[in-house]
């Protein structure tokens, strides 16, 4: 080691600080014995229930599960993150960069490889700024994904997505610029895609940008706001016939916190990842209980705006208009946990990335639209000499729903099968059921409410392995599956509404 110092010393070498090499930060290996719903059996329902099974995926969660993450909880993945920080040889001045690869096991078997949001980031501290203050610029190579707007990561926008699914083989790079002070931050950035102009059949240059700022008003209220404006190329059904119509999309988020006795979070799935021991302990600590009150509430709502065709008038555009909002409560009370949640978003607002339905289309005149809106509550108890937390969350959802003056799937020649109005439920982005034409004698079919109530438990065996068990029911009248008719023709024909289902889990995090 003196030997290398010597050298050093002398200019013939660099002694710098080594890449960190990821061991741990943010891997989850999952090993789930499930059935979503123990009253079906294979080919009975839409989407298809098999027989309980190893494995399991969205379809084993409730409209309430995963407010703040696009992961289902049920994966097997890692993120792969080479980390390097220096000082930089300019006072005040601090490098950083990561490699973040995400690596996801398949219910298939194989494994999918993707960026996830790699950075190299120039973090500047003025003379005299505190230790979490300074100006920094971000700087994505390959996937931007994790700079977004919104707050809860449910009803979260301006990802890679904003700019339709037709830049997802290009990646979506971008750079962020932000001040942070102790009370107070702002930021600026923007985001690049190549999307094919379906013109002039050539790749062109999509931009978005996007702008934020957060207040401590006081030590227990915090205020947040954030905007962008996207581009997302040509209507494609219009550009095959020579008409330019481009779609530019633009929209505000903001947000009001109130805390008590706890930060103000934000889901993972937002955060550059980092692989130090400040990280690690983040993520992976168990749940602190340090006794008394403490509780977070915090209201969020977002208004989108962009240009669709105009299905009623050839060659049109009109702007389309999406809400959303979010309330989340949680308190803590010695070793008892609640929560509460509540959503809504218009159906416009649950279709923006596709975007709209069907795709780049507004809905025709006299549609009736009905939003998405649910609230669910919940509470668990800590068992400390035991390690054991049970629980349970109980909810009501009216999914989101539209009822077309003409045939559900539109053109001059629609399956005989679609004649007529029907209601489609769109429970999420392109998840749909078509409800029958008639229901009896109260006429049309219309979205009922759907009900859930789930028991849950966590035992947590060490610091890194927890048992994880789920039982629960649900009640829908809204399920749908396609069976022939007398006539041969295959029609949209009520399941039953009952499901009752469970999830266990042998999960390790580390």
């Amino acid at each position: 080691m003196k030997t290398l110092q010597k050298l050093a010393l002398s200019g013939l070498i660099s002694l710098s600080a080594p890449a960190w090499a990821s061991d741990f930060v943010d891997t989850r290996l999952s090993f789930v014995f499930a059935d979503d719903n123990v009253l079906a059996g294979s080919g009975e329902t839409t989407p298809n229930s098999p027989n309980a099974r190893f494995g399991a995926g969205n379809q084993n969660t409730q409209f309430y599960d995963n407010f703040n993450t696009r992961f289902s909880g049920f994966e097997s993945l890692s993120n792969i993150v080479l980390y390097k920080r220096a000082p930089a040889f300019f006072e005040g001045l601090t490098t950083e960069a990561a490699l973040t690869l995400l690596v996801l096991e398949r219910p298939s078997g194989n494994v999918a490889i993707q960026d996830n949001s790699s950075y190299i980031r120039l973090n500047y501290q003025p003379p005299g700024w505190g230790e979490k203050e300074g100006v920094s610029l971000v700087g994505f190579p390959v996937s931007a994904d994790r700079f977004r707007l919104g707050y809860a990561y449910r009803i979260s926008w301006g990802g890679s997505g904003v700019f339709t699914t037709r830049s997802a083989t290009n990646g979506v790079p971008g750079a962020k610029l932000q001040i942070t002070r102790e009370k107070w931050y702002a930021y600026v950035g923007g985001k690049t895609a190549l999307v094919q102009n379906e013109l002039i059949r050539e790749e062109e240059t999509l931009y978005g940008v996007m702008a934020g700022a957060g207040w401590d008003i006081l030590d227990t209220l915090r205020v947040e706001a954030g905007g962008g404006y996207f581009q997302k190329g040509l209507v494609p059904g219009l550009a095959t016939l020579g008409v330019e119509a481009p779609v530019n999309a633009a929209g505000l988020s903001a947000q009001v916190v109130y805390h008590v006795g706890v930060p103000v979070g934000t889901s993972v799935d937002f955060r550059l990842y980092k692989n130090d021991p400040e990280i690690y302990e983040r993520f992976f600590a168990p749940e602190q209980y340090p006794g008394g009150l403490s509780y977070s509430v915090s209201l969020e709502g977002s208004y989108l705006s962009q240009t669709l065709e105009k299905p009623d008038e050839f060659g049109a555009t009109k702007p389309q208009g999406a809400t959303a909002l979010a309330l989340q409560a949680r308190a803590k009370l010695g070793f008892l946990r609640m929560n509460v949640l509540g959503l809504y978003r218009s159906l416009s607002y649950i279709q923006f990335d596709v975007p709209g339905f069907p795709p780049f289309q507004d809905f025709p005149e006299g549609t009736k639209l009905n939003p998405e809106m649910f609230l669910a509550i919940g509470a668990d108890y800590h068992l400390p000499k035991l390690h054991f937390t049970p629980g349970v969350i109980v909810g009501v959802q009216r999914p989101a729903s539209f009822r077309s003056p003409s045939p559900v799937l539109g053109g001059n020649n629609p399956p005989a099968n679609l004649i007529g109005t029907r209601t489609v439920v769109v429970r999420d982005v392109n998840q749909l059921s078509i409800l029958p034409e008639t229901c009896g004698g109260s006429g049309a079919c219309g979205a009922e409410p759907i009900y859930s109530a789930k028991a849950t438990f966590r035992w947590d065996l060490s610091d890194s392995v927890a048992a994880v068990g789920e039982v629960y029911y649900t009640y829908d009248t809204n399920r749908t599956t396609f069976r022939d008719d007398i006539t041969g023709v295959a029609q949209p024909t009520f399941e039953k509404p009952h499901a009752l289902g469970f999830n266990t889990l042998l999960q390790a995090r580390f």
